[in-house]
């Protein structure tokens, strides 16, 4: 509770409060922003800045409502930085994070991540909670806030994301418990998960042509994702978001991973039962996570990115035999 009077009065103090959420935004880092809006507003009867430097994906707008993202960085004296690991997530901008811009501004971490790094001045890092939202809607629980119904469909989505349809190993008592509470508030499941779950004609075409590459050896499934594919579906790199469930959906594949072909590297999304921690190999790459899932971004093409994390996903396994 000592963290939430000061993160209290931290907000009360500041006069431009930003809130950022990490690039390439998932349901969990929007609806996380968007719900501490909602309490930075609850406090000081104005709205806070939102940015994300990616655009926001056209399936999350619906959450939106009157709220929107800026891209540009602007002037503000706190960050309230939600579901990132590091500051590296939020500014990709490698030159703003190296000068001084950053050293006179108060900066609130708030996030579920193991690879989490600690910055900020006032940390609120829970890595049992299944995502920024359910840790965002335990601090209104404790300060007494009314969730309106808006505010609680956000919190819902952003769980209902990050569990996988609290089917991932990350679903918890609580994480359910939240989601009744939620629903009794007035959320209909239904109309919501539709919304999440469409897919557009586009991404289906592109889903396909990524089916196709499916490879598994040893119990590690592979495929990938490159720009002419993404091209001749008429695709976006957005729609690709949770293909990597397909993957580890196969019976007998234990850990996969999926990479994306981007215009300076490979982005790779991996996935375990439990058998290795990805968390721990994605950090030996610059990324990071949780043990059961992680991500990673190289500057390598797709090909060789491939076969130096299966050679390293084999040697793991191995390792844990």
């Amino acid at each position: 509770m000592n963290c939430l009077r000061q993160l209290v009065r931290i907000i009360k103090n500041s006069k431009r409060i930003l809130i950022a959420t990490h690039f390439d935004p998932d349901c969990d880092g929007l609806s996380a922003a968007l719900s501490c809006a909602y309490l930075v507003k609850h406090f000081k009867r104005k709205k806070p800045i939102l940015y994300c430097c990616s655009p926001i994906p056209s399936k999350y707008r619906f959450l939106l409502g009157e709220w929107k993202f800026v891209r540009k960085i602007p002037e503000f004296d706190l960050l309230i930085a939600v579901d990132s690991a590091d500051l590296s997530r939020i500014f990709s901008d490698s030159n703003y994070l190296r000068s001084a811009k950053l050293d006179s501004k108060i900066i609130v971490n708030i996030d579920h991540h193991k690879s989490n790094d600690s910055f900020g001045e006032l940390r609120i890092v829970k890595e049992e909670a299944s995502s920024a939202c359910e840790i965002i809607y335990q601090m209104f629980e404790k300060l007494r806030i009314k969730v309106d119904k808006s505010l609680a469909e956000i919190f819902y989505c952003g769980i209902y994301s990050d569990t996988g349809g609290f089917v991932y190993p990350n679903t918890t008592k609580e994480s359910l418990d939240i989601a009744a509470a939620l629903i009794e508030s007035g959320v209909k499941p239904g109309s919501l998960v539709k919304k999440l779950n469409a897919k557009t004609l586009s991404g289906t075409l592109l889903l396909s042509k990524v089916l196709n590459t499916i490879e598994i050896k040893n119990g590690v499934g592979v495929m990938y994702l490159t720009q002419d594919m993404l091209k001749r579906s008429r695709a976006r790199m957005p729609d690709s978001e949770n293909f990597v469930s397909f993957l580890q959906a196969i019976k007998n594949v234990r850990v996969s991973f999926f990479l994306r072909e981007e215009r300076e590297g490979t982005r790779i999304s991996l996935r375990s039962d439990g058998v290795i921690d990805v968390d721990k190999l994605a950090r030996r790459y610059g990324g990071g996570g949780h043990r059961l899932a992680a991500g990673i971004k190289i500057k390598k093409n797709i090909d060789t990115a491939k076969q130096e994390i299966l050679r390293a996903i084999l040697k793991e396994i191995k390792k844990n035999a």
